[in-house]
């Protein structure tokens, strides 16, 4: 009897024993805050944020950011599961800065309980500026381009080289200018509008072959041009060739 007693208390030892050995302590990893990107358009600035190493039952709900080098703060708005983006007014200090400091507060839950996360970021800044052509008007020879543009500093239209409409469907020149067409458009900065008009008649080097479009032909028009950005500390000059592919209605 003694000896079946030793037997079983053995077997419940190594046992024991056996269970204990296959239990590891756990590692917690605690989730942060990082910059996806940071942008300075006419919008303003856009700071976008992700949360990394969100394991479990994460829900973010908010929270708010502050930029230390302007003291501007604004909430955090949820763009998706584990990202927030946050905007702010123009200022026309941002085009100068290389990096901003971020600090602020994301606000969720984790397995339903109230979470926080604090946060301190310094993030490289970059300014985008957008020029496009949204309409194009050509009648009596007078051809008037509807310019739209985003941008945080000032742009000065400086002058058009070349530029060129050519009907696509009749694989033909509509018009085109041999050398410069000297301008001088002021755009402020934001998010808006200017309109160009061009008199081919009154231009000496303008090669016209039509003076109006024809409805339901498809045109194409290049429009080389010479832009200054106005910073402020230094106007950086550059060449940009737009151009607009459009459908005269019928």
């Amino acid at each position: 009897m003694s000896i079946i007693l030793t037997l079983i208390a053995l077997i419940i030892t190594y046992g024991a024993v056996k269970f204990t050995s296959s239990i590891h302590p756990a590692t917690m990893i605690t989730p942060y805050v990082d910059v996806e990107n940071t942008t300075v358009s006419g919008e303003g600035l856009i700071v976008k944020l992700v949360i990394i190493n969100a394991t479990g039952n994460i829900t973010i709900t908010g929270g708010y950011a502050s930029i230390l080098e302007t003291g501007q703060s604004a909430q955090l708005s949820t763009i998706g599961p584990l990202t927030l983006e946050a905007k702010y007014p123009l200022l026309p200090q941002y085009v100068n800065l290389s990096t901003i400091g971020i600090k602020g507060l994301v606000s969720g839950t984790f397995y339903g309980d109230p979470m926080y996360i604090g946060f301190f970021l310094v993030a490289p800044i970059s300014v985008r500026i957008n020029t496009w052509i949204s309409n194009v008007e050509y009648s009596d020879c007078i051809l008037n381009i509807l310019i739209s543009y985003s941008t945080p500093v000032p742009i000065m239209i400086n002058e058009i080289s070349n530029i060129t409409l050519v009907d696509d469907t009749q694989s033909s020149y509509v018009f085109y200018v041999i050398g410069n067409i000297p301008l001088s458009t002021y755009i402020t900065p934001g998010i808006n509008n200017t309109v160009i008009t061009i008199n081919l008649g009154t231009i000496p080097n303008a090669r016209v072959f039509s003076c109006s479009l024809m409805n339901g032909h498809t045109y194409t028009l290049y429009l080389p041009i010479s832009v200054t950005y106005v910073y402020p500390t230094i106007n950086m000059t550059s060449q940009l060739t737009l151009y607009r592919v459009f459908i005269t209605g019928g």
